[in-house]
């Protein structure tokens, strides 16, 4: 549904810009292609060090890019197979061996159920996924130790359905649970002739947890929760595990909670939020994206956690990121501006990258060398490695018949672009660096199947 309203958006926004545009983009040749993968043509001169097909029917699960586990020896996939949540491990020379790490059916999966949520350890160690099992009203924690034979066991349960389940490993050793149980209907008396033989009424049936539970894997295992007077949402974490953004939806408003003093203060964004990055320094604030104008139109916002105000950093983007010790790489053009593009949400402008502290008045713009529109900026992506100090772009031009999907990666220290792939917008494309930064796997696919490459960019 999501990839399905965002080609709408590309499509219209490509037919609204070929039918008003009164001038023409720059002219610029296309790059050369030597390779490919599902979607995409790789730019000639672009390293590939490996593209392996997935399993035919494997559909990569949108919000879920390639996990490198075991120092990059592994590269896990997560999608659906047949119906079914599975994730796919490859390792070996070229990333060849392929291997199930999760499923929710046949001899791979360490019990039957639904997958609702997985994460790997920050050493890619350890797999954690969270299983429901529907028939018995339960809610598994699985681990799996990644060097082990076997498809993990259940460490804690759960009882109860739960509308939402958001992990993430704040350790080795530590994994945090944000638990929202489905509502439960209201129970009616219990007629006398159910009673037992002893005349007494059954016990009513195992109360559903709730809110942030934190699980220590190590040892005998425990889990305790941390009390905080708040709703649950889906969780995204700052890098140390000290702040959590919880992100927001129709029934949750926005929170920012603080685990050291255990608490919850509410954000003035609109729902549903999405953190982009947190400064590398302190932590003490963080970039998100929000929606604008009553859900058409979205923008990246910078938040101070200790003043809890918000500064607008780029309109109609949600490609943005801090590179380095700070500074702030955003992607769109400066001129545009809400009511510019409240009027023509469809007008070409100039691709364009700015780097800048909010602080200062100095912005460094770089421009891309094609035109594009708000609404296709608007639902552009930025991935940072802060390893090599590169971030990639996932970007879109108006293109007939449909939109063209760029991929650029962009250098700060030499302020040099390069585009590394390119292809009509279709499918789905989702990306991830190495834990060093000098690798690039891109997982993509469509109705005609799914592919894993990785390459090497330049820089």
């Amino acid at each position: 549904m999501v990839r399905s309203v965002l080609i709408g958006i590309l499509l219209a926004a490509a037919f609204a810009s070929a039918a008003c545009s009164s001038s023409k983009p720059p002219t610029q040749s296309r790059p050369i292609s030597i390779a490919g993968t599902s979607t995409l043509a790789i730019t000639n001169g672009i390293h590939v060090l490996t593209s392996i097909p997935m399993p035919r029917g494997f559909m990569p699960i949108e919000g879920r890019p390639p996990m490198w586990l075991q120092n990059g020896t592994e590269i896990g996939v997560a999608g659906t197979l047949n119906g079914h949540v599975v994730v796919i491990g490859l390792s070996g020379q070229n990333w060849r061996n392929e291997r199930i790490i999760a499923a929710e059916t046949g001899p791979d999966a360490a019990e039957a159920g639904n997958i609702v949520d997985a994460d790997a350890s920050p050493d890619g160690m350890t797999f954690a996924t969270a299983v429901a099992v529907p028939s018995q009203k339960r809610l598994d924690i699985v681990l799996r130790d990644l060097i082990a034979t076997g498809p993990g066991h259940p460490i804690t349960s759960f009882d109860g359905l739960y509308d939402l389940v958001s992990m993430h490993w704040l350790s080795n050793s530590t994994l945090a649970i944000a638990l929202r149980p489905h509502p439960e209907p209201a129970l009616s008396p219990t007629p006398a002739a159910s009673e037992g033989e002893s005349g007494e009424a059954p016990p009513p049936p195992p109360k559903p947890t709730s809110g942030l539970q934190i699980l220590v894997v190590t040892g005998a295992g425990s889990v305790a929760p941390l009390d905080l007077p708040c709703k649950m949402s889906a969780l995204q974490w700052s890098p140390h595990g000290v702040f959590a953004v919880g992100t927001g939806d129709q029934t949750t408003p926005p929170i920012i909670i603080d685990r050291r003093k255990s608490t919850c203060t509410p954000m003035l964004a609109a729902a549903p939020v999405q953190v982009l990055g947190w400064d590398p320094e302190s932590e003490q604030s963080f970039l998100f994206v929000q929606p604008a104008d009553n859900g058409k139109n979205k923008g990246v916002f910078e938040h101070d956690i200790a003043t809890g105000e918000d500064r607008l950093i780029a309109v109609s983007s949600a490609a943005a990121s801090y590179i380095g010790n700070g500074p702030i790489l955003a992607f769109g053009n400066q001129k545009l501006t809400w009511k510019a593009v409240a009027q023509e949400p469809f007008g070409p402008v100039v691709a364009e990258l700015a780097t800048f502290d909010p602080d200062k008045p100095e912005i460094d713009i770089k421009q891309l060398g094609f035109r594009t529109v708000p609404s296709m900026i608007a639902e552009s992506t930025m991935s940072y490695s802060p390893a090599t100090n590169r971030v990639l772009v996932q970007t879109y031009a108006p293109a007939m018949p449909i939109p063209m999907r760029k991929l650029i990666v962009y250098e700060p220290h030499s302020d040099s672009a390069f585009q590394v792939a390119f292809g009509p917008a279709r499918g789905i494309v989702l990306t991830s660096w190495s834990p060093r930064g000098h690798w690039l796997a891109l997982l993509d696919g469509d109705a005609n199947g799914s592919m894993l490459t990785v390459i090497s960019p330049p820089g």
